[in-house]
């Protein structure tokens, strides 16, 4: 009993990992967002960390002076 309650934790574990990375790596297909940890050229398969980069700050930039 207590086995397959390690079990199914870790595969819970696993499975989050592996969603988490593939949203990851969606939102740092878009222009102005690089993969800082992941699988894949530049995180194109799993991505669970990223930032933007200048041209996303300079996005953002220019978005909030248009919506003022």
């Amino acid at each position: 009993m207590k086995k397959n309650l390690i079990m199914i934790l870790i595969g819970i574990l696993l499975l989050s990992f592996f969603i988490f990375g593939l949203i990851g790596s969606s939102i740092s297909a878009k222009i102005g967002v690089t993969c800082d940890f992941g699988l894949g050229e530049d995180g194109s398969v799993f991505c669970w960390k990223w930032h933007k980069n200048i041209v996303g700050e300079f996005e953002e930039t220019i978005n909030n002076i248009l919506d003022k």
